[in-house]
């Protein structure tokens, strides 16, 4: 196990080679235009925009962190464009792949989940910008939880929008966006047993390969998970 180990995400794979095809291709057609009929042009231009796509699809991969993870050995990190969080191996309580039931089976789903032990060493560290990506981006999540019956739909509505004062386990206050988090934390660990679930498209191999490599970082700091 490396001292510290960086994690390339799958979301930001291929951005160089994207970018480069975008542009290559549309410097090879756009002098074609001149040299083709209406019919051909039509053909050209739609190459052209698909040349377009590309490029913008890879400028926006490169626009992520090179990392969405570090792992150390006191600390796992977590990077974003918007910000990023960090917490410190004492202070993660579970790692797991989070499960709903699905007929008769449990079914895994596409994240990974950390619970986390005080809310109070995490909260006042988020940046607002990211807070408010967090908010909109796992609002997915709750509606999965009326999909799966963990939640009724009425109750959700009440979800979706997050209380604005919080008051963690330990009798800090906390308002405004810090207060929403905290609120939408209780909440995930609520329907899926875990405060911060993370897409595996942040990840550089599978959920269950990834959830070992964080158990083993954790076992190096105290009792395994």
């Amino acid at each position: 196990m490396k001292e510290t180990q960086h994690i390339e995400p799958v979301s930001r794979r291929h951005g160089p080679a994207l970018v480069t095809a975008g542009l290559a291709g549309m410097a090879v057609l756009l002098p074609l235009l001149y040299w083709f009929n209406d019919q051909a042009q039509l053909v050209l231009i739609f190459l052209l925009l698909a040349c377009l796509v590309a490029l913008v699809l890879g400028l926006l991969k490169l626009r992520e962190p090179v990392y969405s993870f570090s792992l150390s050995k006191d600390s796992l990190h977590f990077h974003h464009r918007l910000g990023g969080w960090s917490l410190h191996w004492s202070n993660i309580v579970r790692v797991d792949q989070p499960r709903v039931n699905s007929g008769l089976e449990l079914a895994s789903l596409p994240y990974i989940g950390i619970k986390i032990r005080d809310y109070d060493e995490f909260l006042p560290l988020m940046a607002p910008r990211l807070i408010v990506h967090l908010l909109t981006d796992q609002r997915p999540l709750l509606a999965m939880g009326v999909r799966f019956g963990a939640i009724e739909r009425a109750r959700l509505h009440d979800w979706l929008v997050e209380d604005n004062q919080y008051r963690s386990a330990a009798g800090r206050h906390y308002h405004g966006l810090a207060a929403m988090l905290g609120h939408r934390m209780s909440h995930l660990r609520e329907l899926y047993g875990y405060d911060l679930l993370v897409h595996e498209s942040c990840l550089d191999r599978d959920a269950g390969d990834f959830v070992q490599l964080l158990r083993r970082y954790h076992a190096g700091t105290q009792s395994p998970l």
